[in-house]
This record gives C-alpha cells, sequence and structure tokens, in this order.
C-alpha cells in the first residue's frame, strides 16, 4: 500500500508541474495586467460556496484558504486532493464576441494529520494565470494598421503548511494558528507589435520575457466554539504577509515582414536587445476575514470578506521603477451555503440514498478586481453551485467533488470587454479507510 500511494503521488506532481509549464490556464484580456488573473486558494470542494473557507476546517477535507484548519485533520486519516478545472468563455465588446476554452490540472494538496492537535499539508496550484490575444485596429495614411497584444504563461505556487490547536476544551471551544510557506515561479511572455496590412512595410514587435521566482508566506487563525448542540460559531483569518521575491527579464525588439500567407514571421533588423536583467517584484499584504455558524452540524451558513492593496505593487530593475499602470486595491464579499441531509454516523442507514448523505453547496460573491482600465475598475460578481458525493464503496469519507460557477467580469461600456464565463472544478478527496494502514507502523506483520 505505501508503494501505491507513492507512485500516485510522484504521477500526480509529474502531470501537474507538466500541466502548470504546459498548458494555457486563461483566455482574459484583463490578464494583460501585473502578474495576471490571481488564482484563488481553493479545491473543488468549496468552490461551490464561492470560496466561503477561511473559518471553516474539516476532517474530511483539506482546507487550503486557512493554514489552521490542518489541525482539524483526523489522526490517521490523511486527505489526497486532486483537481481539474475547465473555464468557458463569452467574450463581447460592443460591436463583437468570441468564444474561448480551457481545461487543465488545478492543484493536488495531500493533507497529513501529525498526532491529534497537528497536521501539516503541501501541494501545487496556480498563483496567477496569464492569457490573452488582443487585437485594435486604426487608419494610418490610407494603410490599415493592427495593433497586437499577446501573453501567455502564469506563476506556480507550491506550498508547505502547518497547522496547530493552541487551544482545546473539547467541543465547547478551539483556537488554532497555522502558517503556509510557499514558493512561487514561472514565466510571463507579454508581447506587442503594430502590423500593417501593407506588406512592403516592415511590421515591429517587441518581446517582454519574465522569469519569476521567491517566497511568499501566508498566517491563518481559527476560532470554534459550541454554544448547544444545535449551534456552531467558527470565525477566521488569513493573513498574506507583504514581500519581495526575484525576477529577471529579456526584452527583444525587432522588424519583420510575413511570410507563408501572412503566417511565419520573417526578423529583418533587431531594434533592441536586453537580456538578463534582474529586478525585484513587491508583492502586496491582503487580509482574508469569515465567519460561519453550523446548525444541527447540517446546515452552514458563512461569510467573508477578502482585499489586497495592489497599488502598492512595484517592480524595480536597477533602481527604475517599471511598475506597469492601472493597478489598484481588490475587495470581495461572498456568501456561501452548505448543506448535508445525512450526517456521517447514519451512513450505514440503508434506507438512505446516496444523494442523502452527499453535501450541496452554493455561493453568492461579488467586488473589485485589480485592475482599472481607463480609470474604471473592473468589477467580477457571480453565483456557484457544488456537490460532494461520498465514495460509500471505500468505507472511507473519500468523495468527488463537483463546484460549477456562472460569472461575469468586466463591461462592454467605455470600449471594454464583457467577459462572461462558466466554471466548472472536479476533485476527488481520497481517504484511507478503516482498514487501510496509511503512515502507521504495524506491531505485527
Amino acid at each position: 500500500m505505501k508503494n501505491k500511494i507513492k507512485f500516485i503521488t510522484l504521477i500526480f506532481l509529474f502531470v501537474g508541474i507538466k500541466t502548470a509549464f504546459g498548458q494555457k490556464l486563461n483566455n482574459s484580456p484583463y490578464t494583460r495586467f501585473g502578474l495576471g488573473e490571481i488564482a484563488q486558494p481553493t479545491s473543488a470542494t468549496y468552490f461551490g460556496m464561492s470560496n466561503t473557507a477561511v473559518a471553516l476546517s474539516e476532517f474530511n477535507h483539506v482546507n487550503i484558504s486557512n493554514p489552521a484548519s490542518y489541525s482539524g485533520l483526523l489522526k490517521y486519516k490523511p486527505i489526497f486532493d486532486v483537481g481539474i478545472y475547465g473555464k468557458i468563455q463569452t467574450l463581447k465588446t460592443e460591436n463583437s464576441s468570441s468564444n474561448q476554452s480551457t481545461f487543465a490540472l488545478r492543484n493536488f494538496t495531500l493533507g497529513l494529520p501529525i498526532g491529534t492537535k497537528t497536521g501539516v499539508a503541501f501541494g501545487l496550484m496556480p498563483y496567477s494565470t496569464v492569457g490573452y490575444d488582443i487585437n485594435s485596429y486604426s487608419v494610418n495614411e490610407g494603410d490599415s494598421v493592427r495593433y497586437n497584444y499577446e501573453g501567455q504563461g502564469g506563476i506556480n505556487k507550491v506550498f508547505l503548511g502547518a497547522g496547530r490547536e493552541i487551544i482545546n476544551k473539547g467541543d465547547s471551544l478551539r483556537i488554532s494558528a497555522g502558517a503556509n510557506f510557499s514558493y512561487l515561479f514561472g514565466t510571463i511572455d507579454n508581447s506587442r507589435a503594430v502590423i500593417f496590412s501593407d506588406a512592403t512595410f516592415f511590421n515591429t514587435r517587441v518581446n517582454d520575457f519574465k522569469t519569476i521566482n521567491g517566497l511568499n508566506l501566508d498566517l491563518g487563525l481559527q476560532y470554534s466554539q459550541q454554544f448547544d448542540n444545535n449551534i456552531k460559531l467558527q470565525a477566521g483569518i488569513n493573513y498574506t504577509v507583504n514581500n519581495q521575491i526575484n525576477v529577471t527579464t529579456d526584452n527583444f525588439a525587432y522588424n519583420f515582414q510575413y511570410s507563408t500567407f501572412n503566417v511565419i514571421e520573417t526578423a529583418k533588423d533587431t531594434l533592441e536587445v536586453n537580456e538578463g536583467q534582474k529586478g525585484k517584484i513587491s508583492l502586496p499584504s491582503g487580509i482574508k476575514i469569515g465567519t460561519a455558524l453550523t446548525f444541527n452540524k447540517k446546515l452552514t451558513v458563512a461569510l467573508q470578506y477578502e482585499q489586497q492593496n495592489w497599488s502598492n505593487y512595484s517592480e524595480i530593475f536597477n533602481g527604475e521603477n517599471l511598475t506597469p499602470p492601472g493597478l489598484i486595491k481588490s475587495t470581495r464579499f461572498a456568501l456561501g451555503l452548505s448543506y448535508t441531509p445525512t450526517l456521517m454516523k447514519d451512513w450505514n442507514s440503508k434506507s438512505r440514498s446516496i444523494f442523502q448523505k452527499s453535501t450541496y453547496r452554493a455561493g453568492l460573491r461579488n467586488g473589485t478586481t485589480n485592475i482599472a482600465v481607463n480609470g474604471e475598475k473592473i468589477n467580477d460578481y457571480g453565483i456557484s453551485f457544488g456537490i460532494s458525493i461520498p465514495l460509500l464503496s471505500s468505507r472511507s469519507f473519500s468523495s468527488v467533488d463537483l463546484g460549477l460557477d456562472l460569472g461575469r467580469l468586466g463591461t462592454t461600456e467605455n470600449n471594454l470587454i464583457e467577459d462572461n464565463y462558466f466554471k466548472v472544478y472536479l476533485g476527488f478527496s481520497l481517504a484511507p479507510s478503516n482498514y487501510d494502514r496509511w503512515f502507521r507502523k504495524r506491531k505485527y506483520d
């Protein structure tokens, strides 16, 4: 069994890293700014309730929104979580629209309980994603000119975290603290070009290639109190520490002409080359605050607020500030619900169907992203749904988790682009049964 687990873990590690580097994870024009679209640290489990998870701690799921939650993992019951993410988009302007889609492995996480009060977790997921291809047109002295902006890549995050109970008075009062140490790495390739319809003119392209790496730190705190047999109050806070990470950039500007049906670029003149410029990126601090009420151990209502001031973001090269414009403070409000008709202790009842033993989730959210275009803030709002179906045949609390999200980003007003999207997140939370012995030393062989 140990060899089997090691093999499965290595397979997902290889596939996850390959996917993170090899696939386009976004198709939004708004990823052109800064480091791109900042990904929510979530799994398929909490995706269906708009990721209102900073206050929650569950023994059968790994909650990466707050490292303090790792202390709630049960002894001898590690959790392996893997998720596949898809996004279908309709990008609209006042005069046109286009459809885009992306699908990729999103995350994998392993949560390990250490004794009865401590838990650790590690995994891989995206920190940000970049993917856009924008064209605008004008006429210059009778010739049509196309301005093209393209970008791809993103930042990945490998993390190792730990959480521990610091106060435990049974079910009446529990307080936990935790931390996630993350290593950020990845590349972002941005280019812009001026292309003439007259093939005798030279076109111009500028490529900007960034390689980024560095450490990041999140601190978490959770509070849980049972008032009676029917009501439990939970609260949580997660704070992202502001810090600096390393960046190396290569710039290449050149003139070119198209050949072979305007597909292949043929370089003519090199205008400028700057290789290996080293600098620092300053990431802003951020905070998430949430609370949740659980009634009769079945219905949970959660509220969450978060913000991160991206106007404090900066890129410094050799003492020169090259920070891109348009970054502002992001905010987000969310409401989440989850409901389990049948508690786990009653799952042995043959009169209860699999759907009565599943957990259902829903959520609403509204917020302002970290970018402003032409002075106008870009808002993001949507609604989500989810379900966790237990794998009863495994005789454990393993589950299949599905999250769906419908949302709108931006607007068609003021010559902007409206991004209407549908996201789907399919995850698997795998845990040992009562007969398995993961990471447990046997007294008898």
